[in-house]
């Protein structure tokens, strides 16, 4: 059984019932208010807001248990379901509270046909009853659906966003501990300052590896210290110059740790030496952080995934819906990160 999803109807209900029980006797001609004194006419429309009342509540009580029985049907089948059942009770309740008080209150003559007039305007009231609680059931029901799909959506979003994550770390490690077992080997006391560095360099990833956005500062504060642990191996072959005048980087967001994988990346897929140097250059240009380098292809080229770009693009649709531009022209490898402007107060 489907559960019903409750409507805020109370200020309906307390401004529909007693305007319906004033309207059906007046509209039907069910009664003339001059044949009545003051208390017969109150004990009156008492009579026709509980008719009234009887009428609404009945037809609500409808409209939940078809919601609820009939979930299996076609919209159509349940709403022709609903208004029968609609015209049923609300004409069966409206000829039996009205004949009542024609034989105990009323002082009209020959009122059949106004009671008939007004067991058809009941119907007809029923009808409407109906369709605005099905109107205001859909729109809730629509409301609460988007509700849960957001929910949904951002569930999704945050598992991806930490396998994604998790994918990074993994391969930062192998790397930082492969350089630094090269280092042991061919120059301990550049390891010793190695360690060092690595540390301040993990306190980074441990502080904002369960963020999705940091400050374009942080960032650049940690793509200097990571590129110290490069200059330690490759000394002069590798260059970096970071470029931002007088930027507020602090109101600029990037995704933690993406710099570093475009270094990263430019490491790993380029030779470089003394007198051919890697030159890795990052700027902002309008709303992009740019990351550029120039190519000295691996006579052997690297047999890769591209896991590292196809991890930040992702990254990035996740959080912003945009992807980083990639582009490769004039012997430069230029990688765009889209930039998210923090809001401030």
């Amino acid at each position: 059984m489907m559960k019903y999803k409750k409507v805020n109807d109370f200020i309906g209900k307390l401004l529909g019932i007693p305007l319906l029980g004033s309207l059906i006797p007046n509209v039907s001609g069910l009664i003339t208010n001059s044949k009545y004194n003051f208390h017969d006419q109150v004990v009156n429309y008492l009579w026709f807001t509980l008719t009234s009342l009887f009428i609404w509540l009945g037809n609500v009580g409808i409209h939940k248990i078809i919601r609820e029985r009939t979930a299996e049907r076609t919209p159509v089948q349940r709403i022709i379901i609903m208004f029968l059942l609609n015209i049923t009770y609300s004409s069966l309740v409206a000829f039996t509270i009205l004949k009542t008080w024609i034989i105990f209150l009323s002082k009209e003559q020959a009122v059949n046909d106004n009671l008939l007039i007004a067991v058809l305007l009941s119907t007809n009231v029923a009808i409407v009853i109906g369709s605005i609680y099905e109107i205001l059931y859909l729109n809730v029901e629509r409301e609460s659906d988007q509700l849960t799909m957001m929910k949904l959506d951002k569930a999704k979003v945050e598992s991806e966003l930490s396998a994604l994550k998790n994918q990074i770390d993994p391969h930062f490690i192998f790397n930082s501990l492969n350089t630094l077992s090269i280092l042991i080997q061919s120059n301990p006391v550049n390891a010793r300052q190695f360690n060092d560095n690595l540390a301040k360099v993990y306190r980074y990833i441990l502080s904002n590896k369960d963020k999705n956005l940091v400050s374009l500062k942080d960032e650049i504060e940690f793509i200097s210290n990571y590129f110290y642990l490069l200059k330690l191996r490759f000394e002069d072959s590798v260059n970096m110059r970071v470029e931002f005048s007088d930027l507020n980087t602090e109101t600029f967001l990037v995704p933690p740790i993406s710099l570093q994988t475009l270094v990263e990346n430019a490491i790993k897929h380029n030779t470089f030496t003394n007198a051919n140097p890697l030159h890795i250059n990052i700027l902002v240009e309008e709303d992009y952080v740019v990351i550029r380098n120039n190519i000295h292809k691996k006579d052997f080229p690297l047999i890769t995934s591209k896991i590292g770009l196809k991890n930040l693009n992702s990254r990035y649709q996740l959080l912003t819906s945009k992807s980083i531009y990639i582009e490769l022209a004039n012997n430069q490898f230029t990688v765009k990160l889209p930039i998210v402007k923090a809001l401030l107060c």
